[in-house]
């Protein structure tokens, strides 16, 4: 009897289309009440217990355009946790909604690590006020750098210092709007192989080109070396430790990609701001519970697979539970539907051996 009153009011013209705006409205004015949601599923992370020692936060932004776009209309602005394979933040603001990591919440122990787009003085002092530390990707001009006495550092100077087999790492001051706001930090120069080297060159070369603008020598001389600061102190952290924990930012690129690929946020269906918000935090929610999930999944994993050195894929489980997900929509999400095939089931999750090194957190003693 419901199946045909259904297919009733879809022939009648007048009533689905009356649905349908409602439908939409409810979902316009549905923001605050996701934004909550999702705020409540992101505390489960935040909140999670540490024994001892810092803990990783990859801070980075991916763009979102509406159909027929020629710019970017919305922005998600993340916090990743690597060690949990969770993001501990989310924010989506409109076009104009700037990159910064005040945007990030700050708890004492945290390190955050960010690229060249959040380097700025302003972002990185509140970090150092609330107990957290920094590991910033730095550009020749982002800074102005001070000797720990306060007088101005030259960089290129700093620079010619640097040898392949010799890295920079000393002290400096990145000089606030005040001197309230100066925040003590290490600088790291850490020169590149020449293919890098080379690479990056042709870059600055291409969009010089592209912009029509005139290329600086000194840009050519910073394209030779990889910028980092930190407030991270040396006796725990030395220069190659800082590097490594740099290149975990790779990481959070790669859960944006997740987004995209499986999730298709980038494939926003609204050009409606209100509805078209609505729709990316509904997605958002989505992949919280497929987070969460997942830690489920992977905790029931026979040791079997482990044991040869090889590692769960998180494409695959990704994929997996969001399957999962949608057919249980209506009814109970159960592991079990998905896991009875046992041993074949685990054989297809795990990756297969790889020449290529896997990305791991380095095992330091002060990093939990």
């Amino acid at each position: 009897m419901a199946s045909s009153n259904l297919l009733a009011s879809l022939v009648q013209p007048s009533k689905p289309f009356n649905h349908y705006v409602a439908v939409l409205n409810r979902l316009r004015g549905a923001t605050q009440w996701l934004e909550y949601i999702a705020a409540q599923l992101l505390a489960d992370t935040s909140r999670a217990d540490f024994p001892s020692g810092y803990r990783l936060r990859l801070v980075d932004g991916t763009t979102v355009s509406a159909p027929g776009s020629k710019g970017t209309d919305f922005k998600i602005h993340a916090s990743y946790d690597p060690a949990t394979a969770r993001f501990a933040h989310l924010e989506v603001t409109d076009g104009r909604g700037a990159e910064c990591l005040t945007r990030n919440p700050v708890n004492p122990g945290e390190i955050h690590i960010a690229d060249r787009g959040y380097a700025f003085a302003k972002g990185l002092h509140p970090i150092i006020s609330n107990g957290g530390d920094f590991i910033v990707r730095a550009g020749w001009r982002k800074f102005r750098l001070l000797h720990p006495d306060g007088s101005r550092l030259d960089l290129f100077s700093v620079l010619s210092e640097t040898t392949k087999a010799t890295p920079i790492d000393r002290q400096v001051i990145i000089q606030g709007r005040s001197i309230a706001y100066d925040v003590p930090a290490r600088l790291i120069a850490i020169r590149k192989p020449p293919a890098a080297i080379e690479q990056e060159k042709k870059r600055l070369r291409r969009i010089s080109s592209k912009k029509g603008s005139k290329l600086t020598p000194k840009s050519l001389i910073a394209a030779e070396y990889m910028l980092l600061v930190t407030s991270l102190p040396k006796e725990d952290f030395n220069t190659a430790s800082i590097a490594d924990l740099y290149r975990l930012r790779w990481q959070i690129e790669l859960a944006f990609k997740r987004l995209k690929s499986i999730l298709h946020i980038d494939r926003l269906p609204a050009k409606d701001p209100a509805l078209a918000k609505s729709w990316l935090l509904a997605h958002l929610i989505l992949a919280l519970l497929i987070e969460r999930k997942s830690e489920d999944l992977l905790a029931i994993a026979p040791d079997e697979e482990s044991k040869q050195c090889r590692n769960p894929s998180t494409w695959r489980v990704y994929k997996l539970l969001r399957q999962s997900l949608i057919s249980a929509i209506q009814g109970v999400w159960d592991l079990s539907s998905i896991t009875h095939h046992g041993p074949t089931f685990w054989k297809t999750i795990w990756e297969p051996p790889r020449r290529r090194k896997r990305q791991q957190i380095p095992r330091l003693p002060s990093l939990s």
